[in-house]
């Protein structure tokens, strides 16, 4: 009977220390991914959306849409909507043409909506959430959602390579700005056909030459996989990171 107890507080006692085990790692963890992360950043589109902001009711005179503003969508078909269902704002960015990035078509998230009532031609809507202008022009496309991730920034690597690891460069930066920081968005030219999914990590270097090797210089978390692109979130920099510096996937 002594043996039993003493058997039975033993894997109580493992299963205490597993479970204090995980509580301390969700502690400790950091918020990687927030939710503005998924619903405001940009990514990458094969085509424009059809259904688009065309008109606001009358007298409301706005330009810029704020939360709770109701406006007029239409264009294409409007098959498949249903009153109550949520749609993702969306601005339509040019193609990018320098280097790698040429043909890459961007697509800008300005929020979220929903649709209030559909008509044989138009649908009226109503702007739950704006994280950016919307405007007349504005496409709609269908709202996925997802949840944000809590982890740990795995810093930054220790060297470019070895030969074989999946490897490409920074075509983009948010805002189009020269250069970018912690926090902030950034395209690569690898996508989920090279096998880069959401929540991976990657370490960015500034590249080399044949008398240094590439400098490792911070770390990315991957926020949306596309074809042939992703986008990124810098975790953590110890350097600006521009366009042309190189990503290694982890």
């Amino acid at each position: 009977m002594v043996k039993k107890i003493v058997v039975i507080f033993a894997f109580c006692a493992v299963l205490f220390a597993g479970s204090a085990g995980q509580e301390k790692t969700l502690r400790n963890a950091a918020v990687l991914i927030s939710e503005a992360d998924l619903y405001c950043s940009f990514f990458v589109a094969d085509k424009a959306p059809r259904l688009k902001i065309v008109s606001v009711p009358a007298g409301i005179e706005k330009t810029i849409l704020a939360d709770g503003d109701p406006f007029y969508a239409a264009g294409g078909t409007l098959a498949g909507l249903k009153e109550g269902q949520v749609m993702a704002i969306v601005e339509a960015g040019s193609s990018l043409t320098g280097g790698k990035a040429k043909g890459v078509n961007l697509m800008f998230r300005r929020g979220r909506a929903k649709l209030v009532r559909i008509d044989k031609e138009r649908v009226l809507a109503n702007v739950e959430r704006a994280c950016a202008p919307v405007m007349v022009g504005n496409g709609l496309v269908p709202f996925v959602e997802r949840e944000g991730l809590l982890g740990h920034d795995l810093g930054f690597p220790a060297k470019f390579g070895p030969e074989g690891t999946r490897t490409g460069s920074i075509i983009f930066l948010n805002g189009e700005v020269a250069q970018i920081g912690s926090g902030q968005w950034a395209l690569i030219d690898l996508g989920a056909e090279a096998g880069l999914k959401f929540g991976q990590q990657l370490g960015v270097f500034h590249p080399g030459d044949k008398d240094r090797p590439a400098e490792p210089i911070g770390n990315a978390i991957i926020i949306d996989a596309g074809r042939g692109a992703a986008t990124i979130k810098i975790l953590s920099a110890k350097d600006a990171i521009r366009v042309g510096d190189l990503v290694q996937a982890r």
